[in-house]
């Protein structure tokens, strides 16, 4: 698996004419993908432009030996600080997922535990109360909140795959929203549906915000590109 470095190595080492000992194709289709290195190819590609030598036999002056340090030296800061800024928003929202991961954990198991009155016994009932279709909702309730936050963690440790549960997340959160207008509109909304919701649209934001740090996107980049001026 390429890294930023790798590839930020070969861009300044093909910028020089330089063999780096990547394909080419592979080294373009993660520019594609990633702004970050976008970014340190369009910096590299501009200083590169500005750099102009003339004939060494007119004045002795010759290019440096190695343009690849020179190029480097000239766009490191701004890597620098850019590479800092995604790493720290990468591990926010990696900590954001395992938080709502284990709150959904502790929240499956507290429905197993509400469940467990509700369920007859052998011929008899073991509370008054007992509800077996409410406690067989309840389990199936608690299976789906255990498996989001096991997908939720998983993804904190593999945010590459974030994309993957987002559909999920995504589709329970429509579903879920749709009903809570409906038991908005009735009077019969309740605390564990507007739980519910907030944690499916955390879930769904902290994936997609994970994913964006993990590719190299910030939201101070997305804005102004939204705010550029095309004159």
């Amino acid at each position: 698996m390429l890294t930023h470095e790798q590839v930020q190595a070969a861009i300044s080492a093909r910028l020089d004419g330089e063999d780096h000992g990547l394909d080419d194709n592979v080294v373009d289709a993660h520019i594609a993908e990633c702004a970050e290195c976008r970014a340190f190819q369009d910096k590299a590609a501009r200083l590169s432009r500005s750099l102009s030598f003339v004939d060494p036999a007119d004045t002795g002056m010759a290019p440096p030996q190695d343009l690849s340090e020179l190029i480097l030296g000239g766009v490191e800061s701004e890597w620098q600080r850019t590479a800092g800024r995604r790493h720290a928003g990468l591990a926010m929202a990696r900590i954001l997922l395992v938080v709502i991961g284990i709150i959904c954990a502790a929240w499956a198991v507290a429905m197993v535990a509400q469940s467990s009155g509700m369920v007859p016994g052998t011929g008899e009932v073991l509370d008054p109360t007992a509800d077996p279709d409410g406690a067989s909702a309840l389990i199936e309730g608690a299976a789906l909140r255990l498996g989001l936050a096991s997908g939720l963690i998983f993804a904190a440790w593999r945010p590459r795959l974030a994309p993957g549960l987002m559909p999920l997340t995504c589709t329970l959160f429509a579903f879920l929203c749709g009903f809570a207008m409906r038991d908005i509109a009735l009077g019969n909304l309740v605390m564990g549906q507007v739980y519910a919701l907030l944690a499916t649209g955390l879930s769904t934001a902290a994936l997609g915000w994970v994913w964006a740090a993990d590719r190299g996107f910030s939201l101070r980049g997305a804005w102004r590109v939204l705010g550029a001026d095309p004159n």
